[in-house]
């Protein structure tokens, strides 16, 4: 087998897991933070670290599941140990009752919609967040809502009836619960090494995790600007972590020099002048196409297109979760049940809807006016497009799980093909529009136009060898 030839940058972080490192005592152990580029090699990097160190126990670790699942199949073998943190919670923690996430059908007091809704959220803003004192977190959390101390208190009371087994607990719970235990040294976890990958877009409860696991050494991988998890409350350790070594992968793989160098004008230009990616005369040639989306909603009108077309797709997620929000909007338009729990504020939203309805206001209209989030407003925008072209949601649907599957053609957000590749990358139009807007708006203003701006960047950087309609780049 002939001898590997590393990089520069990989031989850097070979050399500093071979050398001795100063352990940070808040950390339980020298840390290593490496800012890899897309397709920048860090799972072949992992790989090498750990069969150059050859540690007896080892644990690799991720938010997302899937990647961790990926890592089984990479480290098959070795000693290393691929779970999740709340696979590991759940080994501690031992919960007697099944595991089922808390919605507002169970809070029991007459309250609204939106006092359980704010309850539900300040319970798993707690569970993720670095806080060991949930009293103290609730009363920040309400201090500017004018019923702070009733809401506190229920926030309270079902937290305290999860921990007192009366109601079931849910999988943050159990991550919560384990970072506990590790705080109050009711349990002590050792590793020679710990690596989280995806080290940019974790929970702050998971890098406390990380940090209070007892390991001589510790790897953290991923990359600032593939952040892309905003919306799920996820934090960057890159900006946590600040008294860990740092070494940079900017070497890509998978994409071409041409796709490189266009992405790396565009984030230098618009992002981080010091942003640097360098592409391969090699790149990615597997056969497969991506359609990369900003919202499920573009998914949902691509289907649509390639159901006309007669061709077949691929989808990363279960299609009834794409479907599932403007699904539940028009049977709650119709006063049906929504049976999705996320999704049971629409049956009140209807009838609040009912009992103020003016003339010529339909029901999606009201939600653009009531419901203020960017899921809705795409969700509702695409009925109306629906409507406007005599489509119904439902046939779409119908077909679409019934339609021939072409493996070779995937349509998926960015935040799903985040971490995968494809010869062929097709950006739509959703994608091009957000970056539009910002630039006409004046540039990067707030945390979600650097979001959008990444998600391009992720977007873009799926490609290996043809990167279609990535406006966006050209016209910076």
């Amino acid at each position: 087998m002939p001898l590997i030839k590393y990089t520069p940058e990989q031989a850097d972080i070979l050399d500093w897991f071979a050398e001795p490192q100063e352990i940070i005592p808040e950390y339980n152990g020298a840390v290593l933070l490496v800012e890899a580029g897309a397709g920048s090699g860090k799972s072949f990097m992992s790989y090498q670290v750990v069969k150059q160190e050859n540690p007896e126990t080892c644990l690799y670790t991720a938010f997302n599941k899937a990647i961790v699942e990926e890592g089984k199949a990479r480290f098959k073998g070795t000693n290393v140990s691929c779970r999740t943190f709340h696979s590991l919670a759940y080994h501690y923690v031992k919960p007697r009752n099944k595991i089922q996430e808390l919605t507002y059908a169970d809070i029991k007091e007459k309250i609204s919609y939106s006092d359980k809704a704010e309850i539900l959220k300040a319970i798993n803003m707690f569970f993720v967040s670095a806080s060991t004192d949930m009293y103290e977190y609730f009363e920040e959390f309400f201090k500017e809502n004018p019923k702070q101390e009733t809401l506190a208190e229920l926030s309270s009371k079902y937290v305290e009836k999860m921990i007192e087994e009366k109601i079931s607990p849910s999988f943050n719970f159990l991550l919560k619960y384990f970072h506990l235990m590790l705080v109050n040294k009711e349990i002590t976890v050792n590793y020679d090494i710990v690596i989280l990958d995806e080290i940019n877009d974790t929970t702050s409860v998971a890098l406390e995790i990380f940090k209070l696991i007892k390991a001589p050494k510790k790897l953290g991988l991923g990359e600032t600007h593939q952040a892309i998890y905003d919306f799920l409350n996820l934090v960057n350790g890159f900006e946590v972590l600040d008294k860990a070594d740092t070494l940079k992968l900017t070497q890509s793989f998978r994409c071409s020099a041409l796709i490189a160098k266009n992405i790396q004008r565009f984030m230098k230009a618009e992002v981080n002048k010091d942003f640097k990616f360098v592409g391969t005369e090699e790149p990615v040639k597997n056969g497969l196409s991506l359609y990369c989306t900003l919202t499920n909603s573009k998914i949902i009108q691509h289907i649509a297109d390639r159901l006309t077309e007669r061709k077949g797709f691929n989808l990363l997620r279960n299609i009834s979760e794409i479907f599932a929000y403007p699904l539940a909007i028009v049977s709650a338009g119709r006063g049906k049940k929504v049976y999705q729990k996320k999704y049971k504020f629409l049956e009140e939203e209807y009838e609040n809807y009912c009992e103020t309805k003016k003339a010529k206001v339909s029901f999606l209209q009201h939600l653009l006016e009531h419901v203020d989030d960017p899921e809705t407003k795409s969700a509702v925008n695409l009925l109306m497009t629906l409507q406007r072209r005599s489509i119904n949601i439902f046939d779409i649907y119908n077909d679409a799980k019934t339609a021939e599957v072409d493996a070779t053609y995937t349509i998926a957000t960015v935040f799903t093909a985040k971490g995968l590749e494809y010869e062929t990358v097709h950006i739509a139009d959703d994608l091009n529009n957000r970056i539009d807007m910002i630039r006409n708006n004046g540039g990067i203003i707030t945390r979600e136009d650097l979001v959008a701006y990444r998600c391009y960047y992720v977007a873009a950087s799926r490609a290996g060898t043809n990167l279609h309609n990535a406006i966006a780049l050209n016209t910076n």
